[in-house]
């Protein structure tokens, strides 16, 4: 049983590994295209059960006996061997999450454990010696140079030279285990029992504490001076005809803008309300102190935390100027942060979303209503969707792989190569490629939202493109 996305020489990545809106069974999609080609298989063979006793009724002198049971064998097991097939999947799936379920126990407990010590310490200069803590601070900061060859650019140049130290998925589950923890170290700092923090149940939130998390770095680094949201505004810089609609996984990612962060596309049909797909692009600068940028360090924490970041305002406001009522129907896509806030704009119930594509999105933690088509992308050896948490939604169709796969040379161009757009286009051209149903349905649902448009009379569209900034 081969998998399609090991199928071209140049692919590093591994097989896709697929999540049905609705459930929680993990497969992969070379397992659901075998339980596709046997569920074909089996109505052939009863269609073929069928025929063989229509003739059996109308002949005589053929010998057909024992064709019908030979063809009932042969369907039962069919029928077993896909039945198979989705035992397999539970039982990894159940075995997956008791593993995780034991390790976000463990570090809720150490977490809490290590929390008195921290955060006792941090509190005492807090109360008695603030000036220093933030003399302290911003001397650091200061002392980082921006230049390539300083402090900082050494630590990034040993982080290229060496990846494989951030991309494998067991680093990636270690920081997701970190980003469900700092709400545990928080309950351990003021002086919760570590064995109660640990208790199955306790985490009062349904994303294990990951937005509690946020919502203590952005307090606690706007002490600093960090994490501080402000007005937004955006620009419309430029309007342009679109003749061919994207198509694929593949052409989605690439239609995700950078520099220019909101793209917006209206397609118009005689007699047909408008239809729109925005695209939002990535973080642009990951500085924690505000600047210009709205895509930065301060909406990521923003959003994960579940509060107003102004990535997501910005591009409300773009969405408003381009003339997208709350009836009009949206298809959204995004990578990185641009995932997070096409996440939350369709979480958020004010916009009509019915489909949703991601790229490496730490959006794991925003529940989505059902009955959204699309697919959550995520890497498994990228640790920015980890940051975020293990992933509790699943009313979308959350398809996975590793960038990388055991054993191939990681690129040493760029830090987190995994989280690359470089690494995502791998894995949309893999998902392209795709030969089970789920995965195809989703495509081609996306797919004919534009297309069809394009294809009635009087079908045209309009690219628009913002411009945001903070104020």
């Amino acid at each position: 049983m081969s998998d399609p996305a090991l199928s071209d020489p140049d692919d590093l990545g591994g097989q896709l590994r697929v999540t049905p809106a609705g459930t929680v069974v993990v497969s992969t999609d070379a397992l659901l295209a075998s339980a596709d080609r046997l569920r074909s298989l089996e109505a052939a063979l009863h269609g073929d059960v069928r025929r063989v006793i229509i003739a059996d009724s109308v002949a005589t002198g053929m010998p057909i006996d024992g064709i019908v049971p030979a063809l009932e064998r042969l369907r039962a097991r069919c029928e077993g061997a896909r039945d198979a097939f989705g035992r397999i999947a539970e039982d990894y799936t159940r075995t997956e999450a008791a593993i995780e379920r034991a390790q976000r126990d463990l570090a809720a407990m150490i977490a809490a454990a290590v929390g008195p010590a921290v955060f006792g310490a941090l509190m005492r200069l807090i109360l008695f010696c603030p000036g220093a803590l933030i003399a302290g601070a911003l001397l650091g900061w200061a002392a980082i140079p921006d230049g390539p060859d300083g402090r900082l650019g050494t630590v990034r140049d040993f982080m290229i030279a060496h990846p494989e130290l951030i991309t494998s998925p067991e680093f990636v589950r270690f920081v997701s285990l970190v980003a469900t923890s700092i709400d545990d170290a928080v309950l351990g700092g003021i002086g919760v029992p570590s064995w109660l923090v640990a208790l199955p149940g306790l985490d009062l939130s349904p994303d294990g504490g990951v937005a509690a998390g946020a919502l203590t770095v952005a307090a606690m680094g706007a002490m600093l001076g960090m994490f501080r949201e402000t007005p937004v505004s955006v620009d419309r810089v430029s309007t342009q005809a679109l003749n061919v609609a994207p198509a694929g996984v593949r052409e989605r990612l690439d239609n995700i803008p950078e520099g220019d962060q909101i793209r917006i596309e209206k397609y118009e049909a005689e007699g047909m309300p408008p239809r729109y797909t925005v695209s939002v692009g990535p973080t642009e600068t990951f500085s924690p102190y505000a600047d210009q940028e709205p895509f930065d360090s301060t909406s990521n924490t923003y959003g994960v935390a579940g509060l107003s970041a102004g990535s997501f305002r910005a591009v409300e406001l773009a969405m408003a100027e381009a003339g997208i009522r709350p009836g009009d129907e949206v298809v959204l896509t995004g990578f990185s942060q641009g995932g997070l806030v096409a996440t939350m704009v369709a979480a958020s119930g004010d916009w009509n979303v019915v489909g949703l594509e991601t790229h490496g999105a730490p959006a794991g933690n925003i529940p989505l209503p059902s009955g959204i088509a699309g697919m959550a992308i995520r890497n498994t050896d990228d640790l920015v969707p980890a940051l975020a948490g293990p992933q509790f939604e699943h009313d979308l169709m959350q398809v996975e792989r590793r960038a990388f796969r055991e054993g191939v040379d990681i690129p040493t161009v760029q830090a987190a190569p995994a989280h690359q757009r470089t690494g995502y286009e791998g894995t949309a051209s893999a998902i392209d490629r795709a030969e089970s149903s789920a995965v195809q349905q989703q495509i081609r649902t996306l797919d004919a939202f534009a297309a069809d448009y394009l294809e009635r009379p009087g079908g045209h569209a309009t690219v628009m493109m913002y411009h945001a900034t903070r104020d």
